[in-house]
């Protein structure tokens, strides 16, 4: 019992730790004060620290309002506590500012998870396809996350002319375009570390 006690705190320090050394790292105090603590907040979001990664979102979002990925990520917080409206209206703050193109992927998507909560199956379905669309351009549709989709887009109360809706078919569709002469001019790289801050379905 005593050895599991020192392991939990161990694992607790480790984690708090983490935030410290983040915040020193990302710079709080630096000309970009709103990217330092959306860095922070992006950490404790990665180890679960739901209420920590909030709170250095909103400040970052104090820092600078122009600051679009806090709005994502702050929406991404309401998302696991159950506030979906928030969570709706936080993300698309976000659109309207300015964004790298991974950032409107995962918006697209958080936003299509939220419209289902609220039982919003056509809004639901505009933004997984925009989603889906994206992940081909940007070369991160794995077949997980296919899967995954295909499973989001069944579960959607939709109506009768919708509900043979292919994913496959807008991957086709979306990787015909890719491949069209202006792809190479209008494909951003894009890195990982977006698709690695978001766990589950969706």
């Amino acid at each position: 019992m005593k050895k599991t006690f020192t392991s939990i705190r161990t694992k607790t320090t480790l984690i708090g730790m983490s935030l410290i050394v983040a915040a020193l790292l990302t710079g709080c105090g630096t000309k970009n004060e709103a990217a330092g603590l959306h860095q922070t907040g992006t950490v404790a979001f990665m180890l679960n620290k739901d209420k920590a990664a909030s709170v250095y979102f909103e400040k970052a979002i104090a820092s600078n309002p122009e600051y679009g990925p806090s709005y994502i990520m702050l929406g991404d917080c309401y998302l696991r506590e159950g506030k979906y409206k928030e969570a709706v209206e936080s993300i698309n703050k976000g659109l309207q500012l300015e964004l790298d193109q991974g950032h409107i992927r995962l918006a697209h998507r958080k936003l299509a998870r939220a419209y289902k909560e609220l039982g919003d199956s056509e809004k639901a379905l505009e933004h997984i396809t925009i989603y889906t669309r994206m992940s081909v351009w940007q070369d991160k549709f794995t077949p997980q996350k296919i899967s995954e989709t295909e499973t989001f887009v069944a579960e959607l109360n939709l109506p009768e002319e919708k509900k043979n809706l292919a994913v496959d078919k807008i991957v086709q569709e979306s990787a015909k375009a890719k491949s069209g002469p202006a792809a190479a001019e209008n494909q951003e790289d894009d890195s990982d570390f977006l698709d690695m801050i978001s766990f589950g379905l969706i």
